[in-house]
């Protein structure tokens, strides 16, 4: 299981903030600019069988490539971070598939011939971070779908209520005291998830596809970040 490398605590969490408001961002301009997700591939796998269903082919093939690009991706962010052991390289990598991403709308024509590399890129780029970054400390996390991140959020909080009724002698290792620190955390990736949607909605709407040059800027920036530290 990948984890954010050795980085303090506090700046591992601002980092996991930061991603998970760019993979909103990065689902909602994805969706109202071609109609998939470029994170959820729980979305989109319901976006396969309504393809299938009602024999939309040209939407099947364009869920079947963001899928399948999004596995090679996570596969590639794995990968990465197995031989670096850095988080810098995979939001390098990331940036350069979002970046490709903005060559392809802005050198090619018409929008039909470009929608499929998009796609593509920009489902590769969230397979990889959602491979790269799977756990801060101890709480298993996701920065690209927030089905996980409220399950956990229920549990632990149910978790914690039921620990201050019935409170019982704590072992050295408290579970307890685990859960309390991971309620912040799984709160905050789920409610930067959605404004990183509402950002991404409102950007789309005004700026189209380039709206996406925001999250590149933050992807660019935290692997210079994260980077520049591993030389320090």
């Amino acid at each position: 299981m990948s984890a954010i490398g050795p980085q303090p605590m506090a700046p591992r969490r601002r980092l996991v903030l930061l991603l998970g408001g760019s993979a909103g961002f990065l689902d909602a301009v994805g969706y109202l600019t071609f109609g998939i997700f470029t994170a959820n591939m729980t979305g989109n796998t319901v976006l396969l069988g309504i393809a299938i269903g009602q024999g939309r082919w040209q939407a099947l093939l364009r869920v079947l490539l963001a899928i399948a690009a999004f596995v090679v991706g996570a596969a590639a962010g794995a990968l990465l971070l197995r031989e670096r052991h850095r988080m810098g390289g995979v939001l390098a990598l990331e940036a350069a598939a979002l970046l490709a991403g903005l060559a392809v709308w802005w050198r090619v024509s018409p929008e039909a011939a470009r929608a499929l590399p998009i796609v593509a890129l920009l489902s590769a780029a969230m397979g990889a971070q959602s491979a790269a970054v799977r756990q801060v400390g101890e709480q298993r996390i996701s920065t690209t779908y927030v089905t996980g991140t409220l399950t956990s959020l229920a549990v632990d909080t149910m978790s914690e209520i039921l620990a201050r009724r019935m409170p019982r002698p704590r072992p050295q290792t408290d579970p307890a005291a685990s859960m309390r620190r991971s309620l912040p955390l799984l709160t905050g990736i789920w409610a930067t998830y959605v404004a990183g949607a509402v950002i991404g909605g409102l950007s789309q709407q005004r700026w189209g596809f380039w709206s996406i040059v925001l999250p590149v800027t933050v992807l660019a920036g935290a692997a210079v970040w994260d980077l520049s530290r591993a030389r320090s």
